[in-house]
């Protein structure tokens, strides 16, 4: 975790499921929603515009609550796919 080493720790530990939730779905939304959206569009003019403020916040909606929900399942298939 190097890169957050020296960041102050700013929410109690009974939140981490949904600042993890949160923070992953921002980031993954935000990365697909621009990849999709230039796949799509090209590098016209308003790219910018239709991602940010159209593609990205519809999939940010749709990307929070799976990551909310399914983040629990996930970590418990990958410790049951794991050797020892």
């Amino acid at each position: 975790m190097q890169c957050v080493q020296s960041a102050k720790k700013m929410f109690p530990r009974k939140f981490y499921r949904l600042v993890f939730a949160f923070l992953m779905s921002v980031f993954m939304s935000f990365i697909m929603s621009g990849i999709i959206t230039f796949l799509n569009l090209g590098f016209q003019a308003d790219f910018f515009e239709q991602w940010l403020l159209e593609a990205f916040p519809k999939a940010w909606v749709v990307a929070f609550p799976i990551v909310f929900f399914l983040a629990p399942c996930v970590a418990k298939l990958t410790e049951f796919l794991m050797r020892e």
